[in-house]
């Protein structure tokens, strides 16, 4: 109950997230001390909630707390990005879908914008394949961190688990290590390909065409790719999309990312902007 009415009434304002992390609800049915949760802050939260419900019981005020949580939380800022469907025509031409991730690009966020361009891009490129390929976006700096993920942007096939593509997105300076460091992750999940896409904001002093030649020597297939020539790319490709589909799109991976409160904002600035 709690976690539909966070993603709608509440517009996603604690998170966005379907499996709350001190209970998740495909494991766990009630709050205890037990549950799987990261050590230090995690576990202290957990229990500080625990102590806080049983303050509740014991008082018999349940009606008032709850009417105090929702005080304070009604007036969070939405974590989604919305649109006035009066200022879009019936779809995003190309021209307008390039001018979008160029807007996007013009601030970093971290990398974060990067990150969900790529994302998009992806998904417009899935939806012209017409056969069922799943991009998934992942926290950042967090990729690898299971099983299912193995590097910033991942595109299964449609059975979500057999990779098509492994994309590292960079929008600052890096050197030999951070693509080795990169690629070691996609070579360790047992792939053989990566695309590092880089941004505005990236610079380097390395040989990319030589790197390319190494690792092709390594039997490995490693791509660098602009971020503006990757956009020109796809969206050249891409079929026919919606603006809601195209905000349906950003959401999703801004809740898949985590995205960071000033990412949401610049997204929401974006399309006011369109």
């Amino acid at each position: 109950m709690v976690v539909p009415f966070e993603q709608t009434t509440l517009e996603k304002g604690l998170g966005g997230s379907n499996e709350p992390f001190l209970n998740k609800p495909a494991r766990y049915t009630h709050l205890n001390m037990d549950n799987a949760v990261r050590r230090g802050k995690d576990r202290e939260t957990l229990a500080r909630l625990i102590s806080v419900f049983e303050q509740v019981n014991d008082l018999g005020n349940g009606d008032q707390a709850l009417v105090a949580v929702l005080h304070h939380i009604l007036p969070m800022e939405s974590r989604v990005v919305t649109f006035d469907a009066a200022r879009f025509g019936q779809f995003v031409s190309k021209s307008r879908l390039l001018k979008l991730i160029e807007m996007l690009l013009a601030q970093s966020c971290e990398g974060e914008t990067l990150a969900l361009s790529v994302a998009l891009l992806f998904e417009l490129m899935a939806k012209g394949t017409g056969n069922g390929l799943v991009i998934s976006s992942h926290p950042a700096n967090q990729s690898g961190a299971s099983s299912k993920e193995v590097a910033d942007i991942d595109v299964f096939e449609a059975d979500g688990k057999t990779p098509r593509h492994c994309a590292e997105a960079k929008d600052k300076p890096f050197t030999r290590a951070d693509v080795d460091h990169a690629a070691g992750k996609v070579a360790e999940a047992g792939h053989t390909s990566l695309i590092f896409i880089y941004g505005p904001n990236a610079k380097t002093g390395e040989n990319l065409a030589a790197l390319v030649q190494e690792y092709e020597g390594k039997g490995f297939d490693l791509t660098f790719v602009p971020a503006r020539a990757f956009a020109e790319g796809n969206v050249s490709l891409a079929p026919s999309v919606t603006p809601v589909e195209v905000v349906d799109l950003l959401n999703k991976h801004l809740a898949l990312m985590r995205a960071k409160e000033v990412t949401i904002q610049h997204c929401k600035e974006v399309i006011e902007r369109m």
